[in-house]
């Protein structure tokens, strides 16, 4: 066994999730879009990842590939596992699965109002989830919804359960679709940009109810984000994915003060600088590369100020830049 394999195998042992080599491509008119090619993530037991990158670089697919819900044409899972409590996600039957979404695994989407029915009452949507997922009926359905709405901190949640999602505000919508994620008490809560569409006071409350529902409930999350004010908020660890690659996993404090991928220190340095309010902004200079066409080599080599000749023609391999120091860079000359 290499070392590389040796050290991802150590990580799978102690991980609640742990995703392997997963590949994923869209087959459209055009051609075949890679969106995910072969990303690698393990998430310990009671921990937050975040997975960060800019729009379009794989990291909502990423989501959706771990629960299979890629929507099938056009795309397709090609590769990979997905473990979770040690059970391949990829190989289960439908009923297996269905017994993993919600209970095991819940997923919370970036636009509550296209991922509410605007048919059904806010009541009646909670309801389902609890009926799906824990066979409760009537009253102790309704019980349980109204007791989602309490944990989430929705005032007046009896009146609110009869609310369609037109008659809610963005951030009501947000705390609707936390509920039903979190109405079966979920081991694992993957949390697709849950602030995008928010106003910062907003954002704040949110961020601050996962946190609290996180401690309450003794649940592991990961959160999809590009936000890295959010992340070092709420991270303990973080995953750095560009033109559907990870670059980088490491902790949040490595990451934000010594990062070893020139992308993760081409984004952190995008940051203001409170502390140095006259500090120009800097910029990535180019755009991420087309996924229906990706360069050769490094993904990253078109825009990258370090790019040598081996960058623009050989793939980096994904390895351990310091032995046992669960820092991983996809990168031919790591900034260490």
């Amino acid at each position: 066994m290499s070392t590389v394999q040796g050290a991802s195998e150590r990580a799978n042992e102690d991980a609640i999730l742990s995703v392997r080599n997963l590949v994923t491509h869209f087959f459209v008119r055009d051609g075949e879009i890679s969106a995910v090619e072969g990303i690698s993530l393990h998430v310990k037991k009671g921990e937050t990842v975040a997975i960060v990158g800019e729009s379009g670089c794989g990291k909502s697919v990423a989501a959706l590939s771990m629960l299979r819900l890629i929507p099938s044409p056009p795309g397709k899972i090609l590769a990979g596992s997905v473990f979770f409590e040690g059970k391949d996600i990829l190989k289960m039957s439908s009923a297996q699965l269905r017994n993993i979404r919600g209970k095991g695994i819940a997923l919370i989407l970036q636009e509550p109002m296209s991922s509410l029915n605007p048919s059904w009452t806010i009541g009646r949507q909670i309801m389902e989830a609890v009926e799906l997922n824990q066979g409760l009926k009537g009253k102790e359905a309704r019980e349980k919804a109204l007791e989602m709405l309490r944990l989430v901190r929705i005032p007046a949640p009896e009146s609110r359960m009869e609310n369609y999602p037109h008659e809610l505000s963005g951030g009501m919508k947000q705390r609707v679709m936390i509920a039903i994620a979190l109405a079966c008490r979920p081991k694992v809560l993957i949390a697709d940009e849950p602030t995008t569409s928010l106003d910062v006071t907003i954002q704040a409350q949110i961020l601050e109810l996962i946190k609290q529902l996180k401690t309450e409930i003794g649940m592991t999350l990961v959160l999809i984000t590009h936000d890295l004010g959010v992340v070092a908020e709420m991270a303990d660890r973080v995953s750095i994915m560009y033109a559907g690659q990870i670059m980088e996993n490491a902790d949040v404090f490595s990451i934000f003060h010594s990062p070893a991928h020139p992308y993760t220190k081409g984004i952190v340095n995008t940051v203001m600088d409170l502390k140095n309010k006259n500090k120009r902004l800097e910029v990535i200079p180019g755009d991420p590369p087309s996924l229906l066409n990706p360069p050769p080599g490094c993904r990253f080599a078109p825009r990258c100020e370090y790019v040598q000749d081996i960058c623009r023609t050989t793939t980096p391999e994904y390895k351990e830049v310091i032995e046992n120091s669960g820092r991983w860079v996809k990168c031919h000359f790591p900034l260490l």
